[in-house]
């Protein structure tokens, strides 16, 4: 028998395929989902809905109240309210989490998944199996991508059949293979990048030490921690409010987004900001200001960062939606529907092929 590699590469991609299809549809759904996390726990909260200007002078009223509440050496971090979602969330230790209202109160306190919106997360993200999820779901992501590649070649001889759409006229499994493979076509890019993207954040210290180690251990990367600092010390200099004023006016036109408190383990306030073009909003430009003494030791500036690690930087609003932009949530959810239906075509032709359903 002659040997075929296209025959094989099918071949390949249909076993892959049936392997890996309930799990594609899992995770198209789960995250997809997720997409509207923040939407579904403002709908749900009294608290959240209400109107929120976020000024230095609320949120320094939101970190003290933190701070009162919570033990130092518990808090992880705090992410701070905003317009969109006037609620802060505070990673505490042992992954235990705290919503707080904009007057500083403590609206839910949970552990781990115990929220169902968390619960859904923990289903995206670890199939509820802790690391070993991460594990898994991160393996298969990699498993997925040479899929889609897989698919893609199977596609090119093929292509003028793309004239018939993405809609299946029947249920006939001709039918569904070529919907499956037209509708993979049309989707393969954006698929390809939520794959690169969920890997990373599935192997995130591994893809740290490969992509960025190296570009931090320059002499140049670290002397621009010290760029821009003020001058400014002395006693009071250090407290909330005028810890944010001062962050922000090395950081003109940014927003305040996170906060890291002072602990045993650390003498900073660290004050996260997310500036003009930068798409991550969880703070990535930084100050370190001592508590007590008022000095400004760290100016991190995100958008100063090499290429490589500004790009690295992308990756999490980029998988998760979570860009501030409606328009590329609506785009995420459509996209997410899609995968879903490109495994259910893809599962239900296989399944058809071997109970002998042309």
């Amino acid at each position: 028998m002659k040997f075929s590699p296209m025959k094989l590469i099918r071949t390949l991609h249909a076993w892959g395929g049936l392997t890996l299809a309930l799990l594609l549809l899992l995770s198209s759904i789960t995250g997809t989902l997720l997409v509207w996390k923040e939407d579904y726990v403002k709908l749900i909260t009294p608290e959240a809905q209400v109107d929120f200007t976020p000024t230095p002078e609320a949120l320094a009223v939101i970190a003290a109240a933190v701070e009162a509440e919570f033990e130092n050496n518990d808090i992880l971090n705090i992410q701070f309210a905003t317009e969109q979602f006037p609620l802060t969330k505070v990673t505490l230790y042992d992954t235990n989490y705290a919503y707080v209202d904009i007057q500083g109160n403590v609206v839910d306190q949970w552990y781990m998944n115990d929220r169902i919106e968390e619960w859904l997360y923990d289903l995206h993200h670890r199939l509820l199996l802790d690391d070993l999820g991460l594990t898994i779901t991160g393996l298969a992501a990699i498993a997925l991508l040479i899929l889609v590649l897989l698919g893609v070649i199977t596609f090119i001889p093929l292509r003028r059949q793309f004239r018939k759409g993405v809609v299946p006229e029947n249920l006939q499994r001709s039918e569904l293979v070529i919907s499956h493979r037209n509708l993979g076509s049309v989707i393969a890019l954006p698929l390809l990048l939520t794959l690169v993207t969920g890997i990373i954040l599935a192997f995130p210290f591994q893809a740290e030490e490969l992509l960025l180690d190296e570009l931090r251990q320059t002499p140049e990367y670290s002397d621009a921690m010290v760029v821009g600092i003020d001058e400014i010390n002395g006693e009071g200099v250090g407290d909330w409010l005028p810890a944010m004023e001062r962050t922000l006016a090395v950081f003109p036109g940014a927003v305040i987004r996170s906060a890291s408190v002072p602990s045993g383990f650390l003498i900073h306030r660290i004050i996260g900001v997310q500036q003009e073009g930068e798409w991550n909003r969880t703070g990535m430009s930084v100050t370190y200001i001592d508590e007590e003494m008022g000095y400004m030791d760290l100016r991190i500036d995100a958008q100063n960062f090499p290429l490589t690690e500004r790009v690295f930087n992308t990756v999490y609003p980029l998988h998760t939606g979570k860009t501030g932009s409606l328009l590329y949530k609506l785009w995420m959810t459509f996209f997410g529907i899609g995968v879903a239906l490109l495994s259910l075509m893809g599962l239900t032709s296989f399944i058809k092929s071997k109970i002998g359903n042309r």
